[in-house]
């Protein structure tokens, strides 16, 4: 069973991954620019594809693999749906706020730059690109909750 929960692991760390590699591969497809809650996806998404690399390779205490993992997961969905909350216009967000996350990092302190992102743009609020009907902060919801369930079940049986 160890080397089945191993596989799981090593599969979701290379999916999590490839999830960023497809979207900048849409991003340069579609020469879309991506707004700083999609490049906080990105990033979480890289983060969570490392560390359950490194889980594969290093496995740990169990309850601290799943609650490292979960946490992971629970960043990004948190900001997906703000995402997605955005998009839908659900949360008013000022169009004049379009700052370039190049520039937040340039002018501003790193907390400051933090609240900004999470708070969102109103680059944030355009919808270019879909996959069956969802967007791509709906598809990254809906990863980071597959990549959630896959750490539970990596849990109960490992």
């Amino acid at each position: 069973m160890k080397n089945f929960t191993r596989h799981i692991k090593l599969v979701s760390g290379v999916a999590a991954i490839l999830l960023v590699v497809f979207s900048v591969a849409i991003q340069h497809l579609y020469q879309l620019e991506p707004c700083p809650l999609c490049i906080t996806q990105r990033v979480i998404f890289l983060i969570l594809g490392v560390v359950f690399l490194f889980f594969a390779f290093r496995p740990m205490n169990k309850v601290i693999e799943l609650i490292t993992l979960l946490s992971i997961n629970m960043v990004g969905i948190v900001f997906a749906i703000r995402h997605v909350l955005i998009q839908k216009k659900i949360i008013e967000i000022p169009s004049e706020c379009g700052i370039d996350l190049e520039y937040m990092f340039d002018n501003f302190p790193l907390q400051q730059v933090f609240e900004l992102v999470f708070r969102g743009t109103g680059d944030c609020s355009e919808i270019d690109w879909t996959l069956l009907y969802l967007t791509i902060p709906e598809w990254s919801a809906i990863w980071f909750l597959i990549f959630a369930i896959l750490s539970i079940f990596n849990f109960r049986n490992n």
